[in-house]
């Protein structure tokens, strides 16, 4: 999560305001509907030793052992309705954050749309 966040950028839970995005699912989520929350990457400082910290990007606390899928884009789209209607696409560096998960021993998959990490 560190690694992501310090590669791609600061998060936000609004996409216009956010330089990284992703998508994630939990194993509870999976009992529930197969919900994904679509969110930029927690602030290094919302990233606690077993968990997200409540209130922070991701708004509610997240057990990293309840993570089951993490979804990365190498684009994503923003829009924003504050000053008029406003809207485009912002890239993330995928490849480079490859690279530096399988520098760090971390499986994932990458194609040319995502990165992605499976944890079931």
């Amino acid at each position: 999560m560190q690694t992501s966040r310090q590669i791609l950028g600061v998060g936000s839970c609004h996409p216009y305001s956010s330089e990284s995005w992703c998508a994630f699912t939990t194993y509870s989520s999976l009992n529930h509907g197969v919900h994904y929350f679509n969110l930029g990457l927690p602030d290094l400082g919302d990233c606690l030793d077993a968990c997200t910290r409540d209130g922070g990007v991701w708004a509610q606390s997240i057990k990293y052992s309840d993570l089951a899928h993490l979804i990365i884009p190498k684009t994503f789209y923003w829009e924003r309705t504050a000053l008029g209607f406003e809207y485009g696409y912002k890239e993330q560096n995928i490849q480079q954050l490859s690279d530096e998960l399988m520098r760090l021993g971390i499986k994932h998959r990458i194609t040319d749309l995502v990165l992605e990490i499976k944890l079931y």
